[in-house]
């Protein structure tokens, strides 16, 4: 029985390094396809269901699209045992469909650049530091010190289209508005599943995302929360058995699009279109909200039976 546990934790722990770090890279583009990373290439799904390799031969764990359609993410390489080293460097894939280095090959890890961006183009970087620096970066590499303070696992930055900048520490989720500080929004909101149990704690939260009406969105565990405007958390998508939820986007039409992967390193997106969202929306308001009528007026018929004067009898009465 020791030996058959051992083996067992053996393996699971094995499993979860190789997959401690899973790409959540997940962008749509003007037209409608989906951009996906699987850290081996990037996929391109079209509005049809056609599936391509956009990006060959890349490790890339994040994505970042711009106005003009042009794809930008990393790609990261170890050099082996003997050197002990790895290198990366950025690339574009144009509108066009064209790939080009934006960024030659660098050794280490990516420093002073960052796939979080505004519409104008800023970047916004975390400084892996003692405190934590968040940074804004313009395009000539000013840079704007939004707030500072020590945390001790720290997940990836996400931006809404007003400028708030989210992240995650452990399981807590945090938010920098604009002209404000470094504020806790959400306390242990973050899950840990049996598959990301010896994680590190900076994925217990794999990624953050958010809609057109600022709606913030974690993936967790296996499971996906929405916080709207009030903190109001509803859970709104667990995977099947087997998979995580790692990413995922709300299109323009409000399609909500899903990024997992399994054990075995496998990748997948799901969609749920926006007339199946509302569906869900249905079935959930008749559990918040019908179901716990119906129980407030069962227990107001009873008690309306046991407490309701008896009429006394015409004997008593004499």
């Amino acid at each position: 029985m020791m030996k058959f546990l051992f083996l067992f934790i053996s393996v699971l722990f094995l499993t979860n390094l190789l997959r401690a770090d899973p790409g959540v890279g997940i962008v749509i583009d003007s037209k409608g396809n989906i951009y996906y990373t699987d850290l081996a290439q990037v996929w391109m799904l079209q509005p049809d269901g056609t599936k391509s390799i956009a990006v060959p031969n890349v490790h890339t764990h994040e994505l970042y699209i711009d106005k003009k359609d042009h794809l930008f993410g990393e790609h990261l390489w170890y050099n082996g045992e003997e050197k002990n080293t790895w290198g990366h460097y950025f690339w574009c894939r144009y509108a066009d469909g064209h790939i080009a280095k934006v960024k030659d090959s660098t050794e280490g890890f990516p420093q002073w650049y960052s796939f979080t961006r505004d519409a104008a183009g800023n970047m916004y970087y975390m400084e892996q530091s003692i405190p934590s620096n968040f940074w804004k970066i313009d395009s000539i590499n000013n840079k704007t010190l939004l707030g500072s303070k020590s945390f001790s696992a720290i997940g990836r930055l996400h931006l809404t289209k007003k400028g708030k900048l989210y992240f995650s520490n452990n399981d807590d989720l945090y938010c920098i508005a604009p002209g404000d500080s470094i504020k806790l929004i959400l306390k242990a909101i973050g899950e840990k599943g049996i598959l990301t149990l010896f994680n590190s704690d900076r994925h217990t939260i794999m990624n953050i995302w958010s809609d057109s009406k600022e709606n913030i969105y974690i993936a967790t565990g296996n499971v996906i929360k929405m916080i709207d405007s009030k903190k109001v958390v509803t859970t709104i998508y667990k995977s099947a058995t087997g998979w995580n939820p790692v990413s995922g986007l709300v299109a323009g039409n409000g399609d909500f699009w899903v990024l997992e992967n399994n054990a075995g390193n496998e990748v997948r997106v799901n969609k749920i279109s926006m007339d199946e969202r509302k569906q869900i929306v249905k079935e959930y308001a008749v559990w918040l909200y019908a179901i716990p009528a119906l129980i407030i007026i069962i227990l107001l018929t009873f008690l309306n039976f046991i407490f309701k004067p008896k009429n006394k009898s015409i004997t008593d009465s004499k």
